[in-house]
């Protein structure tokens, strides 16, 4: 825990990979004068079956330090037990960021992490009427406390999420970004968060409005970028014109990697590559998708040429590649494509 003079608890829900005796933007806040109470579930299982203790520890905190005002943060993993814990317990604020609402769907982070849909529901069961892993309020017994979500538009999972919230959380204030699904970080290097937390007064809609990041993308769109992902890493049967046709294609890079995605499992190497080359040159011209963490952006290229050395195009994906090794962090995914194409990417 730490103490603040500010009047406001912030329960701090960590991120997924934070190793035991660690905290996830635990410097963050601490350079704020907020109360902190800083969780982390080190085993990466989206606080799943742990309720209990985090309420017991919110009720300790909120004994220590008598607050005026509290809110429940986190992103990813750690924005999944903001927002619950906020619709259990009702008495904070809730911001959490690229939040899964369904916990173990094909291509998700809970998933990856080994949080399956069935163990999410022995554990904290599925609710009623919803089909999600929150315990949404009826009608008549919504927060009445402001609850902001976040999601990154570029993320078929964060879209899908946004439109499942959309629909079961109408009293919630849902801030679509041009981003991905590191939306917390995009939005730190843009300087919003902390203009966010330091007072938590700020509206956020305005904060976000005045870098041009939101986004007005519709239900529809963002719940058919998400279904269509899913069928995408089920290898269900998907043509790229499924993609395509989607109204906010032409202006969401993240719809045409999955389209791109598409076109290259069916062996339409070339027209893959092209369409890659068209989202990363509205990346680069656009003055807030160029800010999209580079983990995010250095995958187009990397892909291009992926694929240019699979189609034969040996001398173009190589050249790519070391342009793409001055501009992005190394990693392993990139040495091994380098090693296959004949070169190195060990800066000197």
């Amino acid at each position: 825990m730490h103490p603040g003079t500010s009047g406001i608890l912030v329960v701090v829900f960590s991120q997924v990979r934070i190793p035991v005796g660690k905290f996830g933007l635990e410097r963050l806040f601490g350079r704020t004068r907020h109360s902190c109470l800083f969780l982390n579930d080190a085993q990466g299982t989206w606080y799943v079956g742990l309720d209990a203790e985090i309420d017991q520890a919110i009720d300790e905190a909120i004994r220590l330090f008598a607050p005026d005002r509290i809110v429940f943060y986190g992103s990813s993993m750690g924005g999944y037990a903001a927002l619950r814990t906020g619709l259990r317990r009702k008495d904070g604020t809730v911001h959490a960021y690229g939040t899964e609402l369904r916990l173990g769907q094909p291509g998700s982070r809970s998933l990856e992490a080994g949080v399956t849909p069935q163990t999410s529901l022995e554990i904290s069961g599925r609710f009623a009427g919803t089909g999600i892993d929150l315990p949404v309020p009826d009608k008549g017994s919504a927060p009445t406390l402001p609850f902001h979500l976040y999601w990154g538009c570029l993320d078929p999972v964060d879209a899908g999420n946004a439109a499942l919230a959309q629909k079961h959380l109408p009293f919630a204030q849902i801030h679509l970004l041009s981003s991905s699904h590191g939306s917390h970080d995009h939005l730190f290097s843009l300087n919003l968060i902390r203009r966010i937390i330091m007072t938590f007064e700020r509206d956020p809609a305005h904060e976000l409005t005045s870098k041009g990041i939101l986004r007005q993308d519709g239900r529809a769109d963002l719940a058919g970028f998400g279904a269509l992902f899913v069928a995408f890493t089920n290898s269900e049967p998907l043509t790229a014109e499924a993609v395509t046709s989607l109204a906010g294609f032409d202006e969401n890079p993240g719809m045409q990697r999955l389209a791109a995605e598409v076109l290259a499992r069916d062996g339409q190497l070339e027209e893959a590559v092209a369409m890659l080359e068209r989202a990363e040159a509205q990346v680069t011209a656009d003055p807030v998708l160029v800010t999209v963490p580079k983990r995010w952006r250095k995958q187009l290229p990397f892909r291009r040429a992926t694929w240019l050395a699979a189609s034969g195009r040996t001398a173009e994906a190589r050249e790519l590649l070391l342009a793409s090794s001055e501009i992005f962090a190394i990693d392993p995914s990139m040495n091994a494509l380098a090693e296959e194409l004949g070169c190195s990417l060990n800066r000197s």
